[in-house]
């Protein structure tokens, strides 16, 4: 059959239009290609081979052809078909499997009807409702989702399809009321099968780039839901970081503050339960110097004398068992890692010093595994109290120099014996003349409202442990500041 040059350049424009459109959408589509994308986009492909192949049978038919076609046209419209189903419903998985049966299955009709001369009517019919069945349920499917993803690109989707289903409509419903077959063939020029023709061709630009416009949409979409989504978790973020400030705050202040408690319930004691033989004592002291003046004989000046040593060491005993009573009253000491703990009230105390601006580093030159004859909870109070004045003393410092505290841990000899030292430093003004010399007296502070009881329960605490506090200043050919040592005797 002769080919008319109009005939066969109208074949092959059709021919590149359907080949450099989905390749042109899948390159624009580079960076944006989910799994759903890709499904989409392999199906266009398939069905743009169909309708290459459909142009190519207009100038040599082939029945061999006429079968891939059909058997691209199925593929390609499952395939799309599918990715529009996943895009509603992402659990929903058509298995490689149920997509073999079902285009083999069509693929045997076909062949079959091809080959038995039936595919001018039979062929069509089959074809044309393929093409009604996929505009239809794609049509179903672009609506639903216009609900969920609100993109006007998939009303380009769905002119499409109604103008595919359009040109098969009309084909279906000639070949239902007897026209000849060879009037809506695609190369017969009549205007049905014009109308055809220019919807198919229609049907592939609409398509295209309705879906590259969906895509775009969709991920400009989640974009928009991961921006709010981090937005409320970076919100969350820095709730969470003011209530933990807030808490290792309180934290702090509830140690001092139970420190003081305790060395006030302890102080408290001691002067109500001391007062008695006290009293007794200046009582019998004033009776003695009243005998020796009535100058009584010296047997009787002895037994006096006895009893004011009874109750003196009344007193003491007295004394010894309230420090034991307030030993008891935490957990008995014990062997303790100083380390461990450092790490356990080593955050909030740099929370606080970095809300504070203030420079707080803790060095462990020890095993870790080390450990110390102490009480956890009495040390880390100690250490919350003595951190705690350096963060005040610092806060209110004025000085270019940025302020800093050091807290260590290390090993030393004294004394012919081995200690264990825990250090805290600052670079803050050093403790004054004054307070040094009275380091031993219950009442001591260096604060214009303090109670001077931070200095009392630390060396206190220190002593019933078996150890001591060295409190001074730095030598004086080191930068000037605070320190304060525990000596605490290794387990």
């Amino acid at each position: 059959m002769l080919i008319h040059p109009a005939h066969e350049l109208l074949a092959l424009i059709v021919i590149a239009l359907h080949v450099v459109l989905p390749l042109g959408t899948w390159a624009m589509l580079s960076g944006y290609r989910d799994p759903h994308a890709k499904l989409w986009l392999s199906g266009l492909a398939c069905y743009s081979l169909g309708f290459s192949l459909s142009a190519l049978n207009t100038l040599a038919h082939n029945d061999i052809q006429t079968i891939l076609l059909s058997i691209f046209y199925l593929t390609g419209i499952l395939l799309m078909l599918e990715a529009l189903a996943r895009d509603l419903d992402p659990s929903r998985q058509l298995t490689l499997k149920v997509l073999w049966v079902t285009v083999c299955m069509g693929g045997a009709y076909f062949t079959v009807i091809i080959l038995h001369g039936f595919y001018p009517t039979w062929g069509l019919m089959s074809l044309s409702t393929l093409f009604v069945f996929f505009s239809t349920t794609g049509i179903l499917l672009s609506a639903q989702l216009i609900q969920r993803h609100r993109s006007r690109s998939l009303y380009l989707i769905v002119t499409a399809l109604v103008l595919l289903m359009s040109g098969h409509l009309l084909r279906l419903g000639m070949l239902l009321s007897g026209r000849r077959a060879e009037s809506f063939q695609v190369a017969a020029f009549t205007w049905n099968s014009n109308y055809l023709v220019l919807s198919t061709v229609l049907t592939m630009i609409l398509i295209s780039f309705g879906y590259w416009g969906y895509l775009l949409d969709k991920m400009r979409h989640k974009t928009s839901e991961m921006q709010a989504k981090q937005w409320a978790a970076e919100m969350l973020a820095e709730e969470s970081q003011l209530l933990i400030k807030e808490r290792d705050q309180l934290l702090m202040v509830n140690a001092r503050v139970s420190a003081i408690s305790s060395l006030s319930s302890f102080s408290a004691m001691l002067v109500h339960d001391i007062s008695q033989p006290l009293q007794a004592l200046e009582f019998g002291l004033y009776n003695l110097q009243h005998q020796i003046k009535s100058d009584l004989c010296a047997d009787h000046l002895r037994e006096r004398i006895h009893e004011l040593q009874v109750m003196s060491g009344k007193a003491g005993e007295m004394v010894s068992h309230l420090r034991q009573l307030m030993v008891q009253g935490q957990d008995h000491v014990s062997p303790i890692s100083p380390h461990k703990a450092m790490q356990t009230i080593l955050p909030i105390l740099q929370g606080e010093a970095a809300q504070r601006k203030i420079s707080l580093t803790y060095r462990n030159h020890l095993d870790e595994q080390s450990q110390v004859m102490a009480n956890t909870v009495m040390l880390q109070r100690i250490i919350f109290n003595a951190v705690g004045n350096a963060l005040d003393v610092l806060n209110n410092k004025q000085s270019t120099i940025a302020p800093e505290i050091k807290l260590a841990v290390f090993s030393g000899n004294k004394g012919g014996k081995r200690w264990t030292i825990l250090q805290i430093a600052d670079n803050g003004p050093r403790f004054s003349t004054e307070v040094l010399s009275h380091l031993n007296t219950p009442i001591q502070t260096s604060k214009p409202h303090g109670m001077g009881l931070g200095l009392l329960l630390l060396q206190s605490m220190v002593r019933l442990w078996d150890g001591h506090a060295v409190i001074g200043n730095t030598p004086a050919d080191q930068p000037p500041g605070a320190r304060i040592e525990l000596w605490l005797t290794p387990a």
